[in-house]
């Protein structure tokens, strides 16, 4: 008996069931698909080049080239054919075949055209995502507080502005108030 072998239709009903699936995992944010396809920078470019550009489609020799460029920190101008093949390698053997099955991109690997679907905006919106950064590096001030605390106590232990007893009590109180402040700066800092 002859294998069976899968028609169009087949094909067509077991593409639009893996991409809907693959749809399915990324707009689930709890699932790792969408970090599974951001985890490469080279699939972050694919998706920033897809999210800025005004095509429709785009050529996959366009894309490798902007790739490289971005990766070379060069123009698209000076990029030599060994970093354009490189990064062209990759991007037609392992990413984009990698975003086509997710259903991040419409990946015509034969014509080398490379399409956007809505994942890429979805995807672009992680991207865009930055942590909030302190307004202030509350390790390096809680750091001069420490070292400002030991000269503070190093003088004291040694005499250095003693007068009488009440120095030591002192340095105590400003060494305590320091630490409260700086605790409450970052408290306050990390909290709005």
């Amino acid at each position: 008996m002859g294998r069976l072998q899968p028609t169009a239709s087949d094909q067509s009903v077991s593409d639009s069931h893996s991409n809907a699936h693959a749809e399915n995992r990324l707009a689930d944010p709890s699932s790792d698909g969408p970090f599974e396809i951001l985890s490469s920078p080279r699939r972050r470019h694919v998706i920033e080049f897809l999210a800025s550009s005004s095509e429709d489609a785009v050529r996959l020799r366009d894309l490798a080239e902007q790739i490289a460029a971005w990766e070379n920190d060069i123009s698209r101008q000076e990029i030599t054919y060994k970093q354009r093949k490189r990064v062209y390698t990759s991007l037609y053997q392992t990413h984009l075949p990698k975003m086509d099955r997710a259903g991040v991109i419409d990946y015509d690997r034969h014509a080398g055209i490379v399409r956007s679907t809505a994942e890429v905006s979805t995807l672009r919106a992680y991207l865009e995502l930055t942590p909030a950064t302190p307004s202030r590096n509350w390790g390096t001030v809680g750091l001069v507080g420490s070292v400002l605390s030991i000269v503070f106590v190093s003088a004291a232990s040694f005499g250095v502005g003693s007068a009488d007893g009440a120095t030591g009590y002192v340095i105590a109180f400003i060494v305590s108030t320091l630490f409260l402040l700086v605790s409450i700066g970052q408290y306050c800092a990390t909290d709005s």
